[in-house]
């Protein structure tokens, strides 16, 4: 993906203390506990599902969330934080999710609310 910037916006440069695989690393984590169906070995792999499915990976200089489908991408959503874009993509698998998983809202340092997006395009 190819985003040119106006020169208005100014990047964050990457946190050096933190290595480039700890939003993979914290999301797989999440993901895990909470027990969703999701291959955490595909977390960081560009396109990662021919026959549909949510990727997040760092290209570039950020990071994206997108649903792949027969080489497509679609609905992509553009972040400059890891942590912003681990987060909605946790939000993506959790939104319809029963009440039980609102523990999770610790990972999303936000309260859920109505109106959750579907995990479907």
């Amino acid at each position: 993906m190819n985003i040119e910037w106006d020169p208005y916006y100014e990047l964050p440069l990457p946190r050096r203390e933190l290595p480039l695989t700890w939003a993979f690393d914290e999301l797989a984590e999440e993901l895990d506990r909470l027990r969703v169906d999701f291959n955490v070995k595909m977390l960081g792999v560009p396109d990662a599902f021919p026959r549909g499915g949510w990727c997040f990976h760092y290209e570039g200089d950020v990071w994206l969330v997108y649903y792949a489908e027969r080489g497509r991408r679609l609905r992509p959503s553009v972040f400059t934080s890891p942590f912003d874009a681990a987060n909605y993509f946790l939000w993506l698998h959790i939104g319809g999710m029963k009440p039980a998983v609102r523990s999770a809202a610790r990972f999303l340092g936000v309260p859920f609310t109505a109106g959750m997006p579907m995990t479907t395009p």
